[in-house]
C-alpha cells in the first residue's frame, strides 16, 4: 500500500496512449491523498472468477471506512490494463481455477492519515439489503 503519492505515472501514461490523447494528472481531492493498495488474488474456486476493489474493499482510518468512488474505479481499471498488457492479467478480466494475479484498489483518504486497516468481503459487496457481509479484517501496522 502506498498513500500520499501520485498514482503510478507509468499507468496513466499507458491510459493516455490507449485513449491515444494525453490526459491530466489525477489529483486527489482537496485536502485528500490517494492510497493504492496493491493485492495478488487467486481463485481458489471450481470455476473463472471476476473480482475487483468496487464495492467489495473498504480502506479504513479508524472507525471510518472509504471505498472507491466511481473515479478511483476508473483509475483501478487503468492499473488492471496496464497489468493485464505486461501479461500479468487479473481478476478484473477473470481468473481460471488456481491462477493468481494484481488486483488494485485506489482511495482517497484525508491528507495526513495513515489507514489502519482494510476490510475484504467475500460477498458481492460490503453492506447489503442483510446488512454487512461476511470478510476479512486486515490490521495494519505502520
Amino acid at each position: 500500500m502506498t498513500c500520499g503519492k501520485p498514482l503510478d505515472t507509468a499507468v496513466m501514461a499507458y491510459a493516455a496512449d490507449s485513449v491515444g490523447a494525453p490526459t491530466p494528472t489525477p489529483t486527489p481531492e482537496a485536502g485528500k491523498q490517494f492510497c493504492v493498495v496493491a493485492m495478488d488474488a487467486r481463485n481458489v474456486g471450481k470455476s473463472e472468477a471476476i473480482w475487483n476493489a468496487d464495492s467489495t474493499v473498504s480502506l479504513n482510518v479508524g472507525d471510518t471506512r472509504y471505498t472507491q468512488s466511481q473515479k478511483e474505479s476508473d483509475y483501478a481499471l487503468d492499473y488492471a490494463q496496464y497489468f493485464n498488457s505486461k501479461g500479468q492479467v487479473g481478476p478484473t478480466f477473470g481468473l481460471n481455477p488456481g491462477s493468481r494475479g494484481p488486483v488494485h484498489g485506489i482511495f482517497q483518504i484525508p491528507a495526513g492519515q495513515q489507514p489502519t486497516s482494510i476490510w475484504v468481503t467475500s460477498s458481492t459487496a460490503i453492506t447489503t439489503v442483510d446488512g454487512v457481509g461476511p470478510g476479512y479484517l486486515v490490521l495494519l501496522n505502520r
